[in-house]
Order: structure tokens, then C-alpha cells, then sequence
């Protein structure tokens, strides 16, 4: 396969599936959710939902994303299909850490460490998409949370506060929304 040819389907991978939009806005909704589940509900129940957000984002997404024909028109064959699928559950290797954390009940440090992990699983889209947008949404994530980390520790400053754990999550929600609206319009 010539280079002309993997960027021409790289290309047609990103307007396809406008550049992860489905996703973007779905997983920015359930953060917005876990957010608001961190202002209103105990730790362990907004831990839950902050662990288990993708149980509701990634059908809406995979379902926004055959209506949009990203499911049935991949351009590449099976090695780009292949590609994508390893690149979008690469996340899920965070979870049997984030399930101690829950057991352990160190429920505020979660969205943290989900964030931090979403940074790292954006810079792979960088590359699939072609496009520095999402470099640039890993480092606001990245620099934004850490932000909001130092900010709100605890009183005996060994665990981020719950507010500060809904600030975490409202941030990476948000974020993620504004860049699924730039895709829209790209």
C-alpha cells in the first residue's frame, strides 16, 4: 500500500465518520452526567457512574455512528477496520484500575485517572484523523485537569474533593463537546 493510498483513507475514514463526532458528543454528555452525579449523589455513587458512563455513551455512540454510515462504508478493508477497533478499546485497559480504586473507595480520584487516560487514548486519533485538534483537545484535558487536581485537594490534602471531582468531570465533558461541535462544522 503506497502512502497516497493510506492518506486517501485516512481521509475518507475522517469525513466518514466526521472526524469521531458521534463519540465525542456522547462520552461529553455522560461526563457532563457524571459531573452533575458528583454534586448531587454520594462518592460511591457517583464513582459508579464515572466508572460506568460507557455503558451508556458507547451504544449511543455506535448507534449515531451506523446512522451515519461509519459502520457499514469503512474505506480500508478489514487491516483499517482492525486498526480502529484496537485504537477505540484501547481505553477499556484503564478499568480494572478505576474497579480497584471504586473497591477501595477512593471514588474521587477516578475522574482524574479517566481523564489522564483519555489524554493519552486521543493522541491515537491524531494520527487516524489527521487532524492536531486532537492533540490540542488531550492537552487542554490534560492541563485542565491537572488545574483543577491542584486546586481541590482535601482538607488533609491526600484526595481531590468531590467538588473537585465533578469540576473534573464537567471540564473533560465539556471539552470534548466543543470539539465534537468543531468536527460538525469541518
Amino acid at each position: 500500500m503506497e502512502t497516497n493510498e493510506i492518506e486517501l483513507i485516512l481521509k475518507s475514514l475522517a469525513e466518514l465518520n466526521k472526524y469521531g463526532v458521534a463519540f465525542l458528543m456522547s462520552f461529553g454528555v455522560t461526563w457532563l452526567i457524571c459531573g452533575i452525579f458528583w454534586m448531587k449523589t454520594s462518592k460511591s455513587t457517583a464513582g459508579y457512574a464515572t466508572l460506568l458512563q460507557g455503558l451508556v455513551a458507547l451504544p449511543a455512540a455506535l448507534l449515531v455512528s451506523y446512522f451515519m454510515g461509519a459502520l457499514t462504508e469503512r474505506p480500508g478493508g478489514d487491516i483499517f477496520t482492525q486498526l480502529v477497533m484496537t485504537i477505540a478499546m484501547s481505553q477499556m485497559l484503564i478499568l480494572p484500575l478505576i474497579i480497584v480504586m471504586q473497591s477501595k473507595k477512593q471514588h474521587t480520584f477516578i475522574p482524574f485517572v479517566f481523564s489522564a487516560s483519555l489524554t493519552i487514548h486521543f493522541v491515537l486519533y491524531f494520527w487516524l484523523y489527521q487532524t492536531w485538534i486532537y492533540i490540542a483537545m488531550s492537552v487542554a484535558i490534560s492541563a485542565g485537569v491537572a488545574v483543577i487536581y491542584a486546586m481541590g485537594q482535601s482538607e488533609n490534602k491526600t484526595s481531590p474533593t468531590g467538588k473537585s471531582a465533578a469540576a473534573c468531570c464537567c471540564f473533560t465533558g465539556a471539552v470534548l463537546m466543543a470539539a465534537g461541535t468543531v468536527f460538525l462544522f469541518i
